[in-house]
């Protein structure tokens, strides 16, 4: 999009109430956006839709239109998100902005539904804009079963390996545990958790858990260190026991 485009999506934002352009309705913001032209919104010019739609863009309006709906439940939620920019504009429009290239990346309704969430939470709970944007770089590049497969494990549940959590820990979505003998398990990263608290299981609320809104709330990953002699010497020793 162009610059102006951008500015003109700023504009209907925080001025209009975009639950009033449900259904075909919602063309009338595609056109205004499109041609630069708020004054659009007033109107409706159905025969323009064979010179601004082909593919890419019926596409991106779809991902978009899904995007604005499951954020903004009324009025007030983009008169809360519009205020925590500066008056003078440009943050919001920096942020718009870089909502458009993040929804556009997403290729599955799933990721657009959960980056809404994931959004509906930086409007309500006052999250750190770095972490918002590293949670949703986690929603673009997972894959909509491995966000589900995130969806439904358990906040404290361990785990043997197998190839979702294999992949999942490359991520660093998931951690591994120490046990006993040497063994190992795997869990929830704190970035896993605060996906899952922040956007995939968002509508679930805490159920009595800490919500993980800013870096230095995450506990660091537990990255195995190279083993050393005096490791490999008491590996041995302990086999030796047995």
């Amino acid at each position: 999009m162009f610059e102006n485009q951008i500015e003109t999506l700023t504009a209907i934002l925080k001025s209009k109430d975009i639950r009033n352009y449900s259904g075909d309705a919602f063309f009338n913001i595609i056109k205004a956006v499109s041609l630069g032209d708020i004054s659009a919104l007033l109107g409706t010019a159905v025969d323009l839709k064979n010179i601004l739609f082909h593919i890419p863009t019926v596409l991106f309006w779809d991902k978009m239109q899904r995007y604005l709906f499951g954020t903004f439940r009324d009025y007030s939620d983009q008169v809360k998100m519009s205020a925590k920019f500066t008056r003078d504009n440009k943050d919001y429009k920096s942020f718009v902005k870089k909502q458009i290239h993040l929804i556009n990346e997403m290729n599955d309704d799933s990721k657009i539904d959960y980056f809404a969430m994931l959004t509906r939470c930086y409007l309500l709970c006052d999250m750190e804009e770095a972490l918002y944007y590293k949670l949703a770089r986690f929603i673009n590049i997972c894959t909509p079963e491995e966000l589900e497969y995130i969806k439904k494990f358990d906040f404290e549940r361990k785990s043997e390996i197998n190839t979702v959590i294999s992949s999942l820990y490359q991520y660093g979505l998931f951690d591994q545990i120490e046990q006993e003998h040497g063994r190992a398990c795997y869990g929830l990263s704190g970035f896993a958790k605060a996906l899952k608290s922040n956007s995939l299981n968002f509508d679930e609320g805490l159920k009595g858990r800490e919500r993980f809104l800013s870096y230095n709330q995450i506990p660091p990953l537990n990255i195995a260190e190279p083993m050393t002699d005096e490791d490999i010497d008491s590996l041995f020793d302990e086999k030796a026991d047995y």
